[in-house]
């Protein structure tokens, strides 16, 4: 059994048009300019510590300009849409046994809520919301000793780099998403284990740790889910054990070429 710790913005939750239409529109109280998709994609291909060198206010007005924007998100809740084909994914993780939280800088409120429309209220053991900007490796590791949970058998789902940083920091697999915020390369550029490109591929994440056979079956099962890119069998070894995190200097696997064990 895994224990799988969900981002929600970008990772559950499709909100990037919502925030983007919503920072725009407040843009002028806060005396930054618009963003453009142009803009968009460039922020898109920065590390969070990039883009905060690049912030156009003051870092100390920052969480006031965050919370604002979860306040403005939660009246368009009903608007956002799932990410495509998560919600089979969480419910076959489920079914296999694994446990599935959430930990999140939005708000809990607005999570319950997103979920409740989604019809995905009890999916999720708990929800840890109102996580600061960057404190999510101290909330990972206090979850992970609060639930007495084998750190080997955990893995972050994220979408930004900060989440494949505090991944790091705190000793854990990281399945970095890239239909979310963070585009492919960008968190590539950070060496997640696992680098996700279609929800399905985290079920054979998660079950990489704990059945490494049922990842052959599932790619015959689910095809179109997996691109065709031929396995590195010199990452058996690691992927099969699953013992230890990942070292920020290893190399990044997709779950595409996770090898192929025999059934």
């Amino acid at each position: 059994m895994a224990f799988l710790i969900f981002d929600f913005d970008g990772t559950i939750a499709d909100t990037l048009a919502a925030i983007v239409r919503i920072t725009n529109r407040i843009a002028p109280e806060y005396g930054y300019s618009l963003t453009t998709p142009e803009k968009l994609k460039y922020y898109q291909s920065l590390s969070t510590q990039e883009m905060l060198k690049q912030a156009e206010i003051p870092l100390f007005r920052l969480p006031f300009l965050l919370r604002r924007v979860r306040q403005e998100l939660g009246r368009e809740l009903n608007k956002v849409p799932i990410a495509p084909d998560l919600t089979d994914t969480l419910h076959d993780l489920l079914a296999a046994n694994h446990r599935l939280m959430i930990m999140s800088s939005n708000s809990q409120r607005n999570i319950q809520s997103f979920l409740a429309i989604h019809g995905l209220g009890s999916v999720f053991e708990s929800i840890q919301g109102g996580v600061g900007l960057l404190s999510k490796s101290r909330m990972l590791k206090r979850i992970v000793q609060k639930g007495s949970l084998d750190f080997s058998q955990v893995i972050y789902v994220g979408d930004e780099t900060r989440d494949v940083d505090a991944s790091h920091q705190t000793g854990i697999l990281i399945a970095a998403v890239t239909w979310g915020f963070s585009n492919r390369e960008a968190l590539a550029a950070q060496n997640p284990a696992f680098l996700i490109d279609h929800p399905r591929q985290l079920l054979g994440a998660a079950q990489t740790l704990v059945n490494p056979s049922w990842v052959r079956k599932e790619r015959r099962s689910h095809p179109a889910s997996y691109p065709s890119d031929k396995p590195d069998r010199r990452l058996q070894h690691r992927f099969t054990t699953a013992t230890t995190a990942p070292k920020p200097d290893e190399p990044a696997v997709t779950p595409s070429s996770l090898p192929p064990a025999a059934d």
